[in-house]
């Protein structure tokens, strides 16, 4: 993730620089758009300069057209508006960067064709340079949201009327923000940090890779000056040939007392600045800035291991769907849906089937949250798989996913695919070519990918599935849940299991019959040590084209929250069960001046667990009517799973107490779960 400084404003045009002079102008906002059923606007001269658009819509990009009851439509779409060079600006090195449009495009500058792109969630930059002029340029950009055997995702090959759809919805539009970029022709493209902590001595070892671009007709000398505040430094020289990118590497060492890990619940990041100067020159030719994460992620010996330590955690797939926002994943709706998440103590999972926005990534990243990406193969067919065509666009979106998310410490795996024909040679093909192809461009994670026929009766032996390959298993179970776990752990019993989805639909049964559902799963997964993650299928009901289990206003109900976010009765009872501590013992005696509280706090020792460090529990002495009478908030001292701590404390008895409010918080202000004592005479 290579982070430019200035954010910009969506809405008018507007610029902000940084001290090395890199330019970022914000091309969000007022858009004219018009639908293309006909695919006539090429033909049109949709792309050209000084085209009337009395007959145009007017919307604010980002945008989504299928949110909008005006054009209810898939296919080709066009949006287009004009923008100002700013004075400076010639000369310069400009780019377009789209961070996502779903799913083709085609991008015109003053009437010229200056880039295309395929790939609905992945970002792409276009080389303005020789197409931008002084003054007022016209961007045109045509959008396809349409799909067919060929696109990721897409239909699949075979007759059934479901194989011609994927089960969420194509929402088409320029989803995120677009920014020009106008740099010096030497600049740094990409700033990488893959940090490693060398768990037994307390250090760590940061390795910079600097992706730097000389889009000039010369060879340049540069010299790249890369720094962590003051607590690390390093510079490297190089020799640019013309008209490349070259990737230049260095190395920072930390002591002890410089590193501070990063878990879920103590998220601490680092900030890498990197200053790029020509040989001779005063002035700094570009800067940039980097976030990452100092973590060390191991699967080994049925284990899934965090800084060294076991963990075993809950989560929920997420849908990128909103009925506000659809799939544009902006920071205030990310924001409220992974907070939501985290308070039932939801923090592991493969969330989507595609790649992220950077919005949930960067979320992640802050409050704590283990995640997966996976690329675009959903369910494709064995003749899909072996295409030529099928790999070179599915390797071509994974490698803009990993290299726009390698710095993100909540990103532990990279998946290469979602229930596609494991067992059989193509699919065997398929995860073995993938997850050597994914190590070649970050070998720094897990890679899987995410089966459901791990547990099938089809084969016998481990070596004729795909699981044979990858470092964490990940599998999809609706059915037999125990059962087919115990298969999957004999045919692999070194591997970790994280159970990817699992679930039953919210209008398939009564809400406490639900809840049942995920009690007993719980149990089986407590009792089983290599399931190292479980899941829920899923955190949010989402609008679907699939005919089987979809209700008549073209939702998906598997959801523990509604379309909408309203929680349902299955949240309260996850949120129960995957608290990683557990309330026992507590009694709360008055009687004179003074509320005495006491309380059994254990770290669960089965599923959930994983060390508690730096919890709090904070009381609350509450009135009849439910006023708070008095407060205490004590350290709990650190817990590892199976172990407990006694907690005693004395409250103020001001007022007639009646009950005892007993929370417990993670360091990052989560509270994980919470009970009420009844105040005993």
């Amino acid at each position: 993730m290579t982070v430019v400084a200035g954010s910009g404003l969506a809405g008018a045009q507007s610029a902000t620089d940084t001290a090395a002079g890199r330019r970022e102008i914000d091309l969000g906002g007022r858009w004219q758009f018009a639908i293309d059923p006909a695919r006539a606007g090429e033909l049109n001269g949709w792309h050209k300069p000084g085209l009337a658009l009395r007959d145009w819509g007017a919307v604010d990009v980002p945008h989504c057209w299928s949110l909008d009851p005006r054009y209810p439509h898939t296919g080709a779409a066009w949006y287009r508006r004009t923008f100002a060079l700013p004075e400076g600006g010639a000369g310069r090195h400009a780019e377009l960067a789209f961070e996502a449009v779903f799913y083709r495009a085609r991008v015109w500058i003053n009437g010229r064709l200056a880039g295309a792109h395929e790939g609905g969630y992945t970002p792409f930059l276009v080389d303005a340079t020789a197409h931008l002029q002084p003054g007022e340029n016209t961007l045109a950009v045509e959008v396809d949201n349409s799909w067919n055997t060929t696109t990721l995702p897409g239909a699949r090959i075979g007759p059934k009327a479901q194989d011609q759809v994927y089960p969420w919805m194509e929402y088409g539009g320029i989803l995120r923000p677009v920014r020009l970029l106008l740099v010096d022709p030497v600049h740094i493209s990409r700033l990488r940090a893959a940090a490693t902590p060398d768990l037994a001595r307390g250090g760590a070892t940061v390795a910079i890779t600097a992706y730097l671009a000389n889009a000039t007709d010369d060879a340049v000398e540069v010299q790249l000056e890369a720094s962590l505040g003051d607590q690390a430094t390093a510079a490297v020289a190089a020799m640019l040939p013309p008209r490349s990118v070259t990737p230049l590497k260095a190395r920072m060492d930390l002591r002890r007392e410089q590193v501070r890990l990063w878990d879920v619940d103590h998220p601490n990041l680092y900030t890498l600045r990197a200053s790029l100067k020509r040989a001779g020159s005063p002035r700094q030719a570009d800067e940039s800035q980097a976030t990452f994460g100092i973590r060390r992620v191991e699967a080994r010996d049925g284990q899934l291991l965090l800084n060294g330590k076991p963990v075993r955690m809950a989560g929920a797939n997420r849908h990128a769907d909103h009925p506000r926002t659809a799939s544009m994943d902006p920071p205030e709706i990310v924001d409220a849906d992974m907070r939501q998440m985290k308070r039932a103590n939801l923090e592991f999972a493969r969330l989507s089937h595609y790649p992220l926005a950077e919005s949930v990534l960067e979320w992640a990243d802050r409050h704590g949250v283990l995640l997966i990406e996976e690329g675009l193969n959903w369910q494709l067919t064995g003749e899909q798989m072996d295409s030529a065509l099928i790999r070179e666009k599915f390797q071509a979106q994974m490698r803009e996913m990993i290299e726009r998310d390698w710095n993100h410490p909540s990103v532990i795996g990279w998946s290469v695919g979602n229930e596609y024909v494991s067992y059989q040679a193509a699919g065997l093909r398929w995860t073995k070519d993938m997850i050597e192809w994914v190590k070649t461009v970050d070998d720094s994670r897990l890679v899987t990918f995410v089966s459901n026929h791990a547990f099938s009766t089809a084969f016998e032996r481990g070596d004729e599935e795909s699981s044979r390959y990858v470092d964490l298993i990940c599998v999809n179970i609706y059915e037999d849940l125990a059962g087919r776990l115990d298969r999957v752990h004999r045919r692999w019993p070194d591997k970790p299991v994280l159970v990817s989805e699992y679930g039953v639909r919210g209008d398939a049964m009564s809400g406490a019959q639900r809840g049942a559902f995920f009690r007993e799963a719980y149990g089986i997964f407590r009792a089983r040590p290599y399931v190292v993650g479980a899941s829920v299928w899923t955190y949010n009901d989402y609008r679907s084209r699939w005919g089987v289990g979809t209700d008549r206003q073209g939702q998906r109900q598997w959801g523990i929250v509604t379309y909408d976010r309203q929680e349902k009765e299955a949240y309260a009872v996850l949120a129960e069960e995957s608290s990683p501590a557990v309330i026992r013992e507590a009694r709360a005696t008055g009687g004179g001046a003074a509320v005495k509280l006491s309380a059994t706090v254990g770290a669960r020792g089965d599923f959930p667990a994983h060390s508690l460090r730096g919890y709090t529990a904070r009381l609350r002495l509450l009135g009849a009517g439910g006023a708070v009478l008095a407060t205490h908030s004590e350290a709990i001292p650190t817990l590892e799973p199976g172990t407990a701590h006694r907690l005693e404390a004395s409250l103020p008895a001001k007022g007639s107490a009646a009950r005892v409010s007993v929370e417990i918080v993670r360091p990052t202000g989560f509270p994980i779960l919470a009970t009420e004592v009844a105040v005993d005479e």
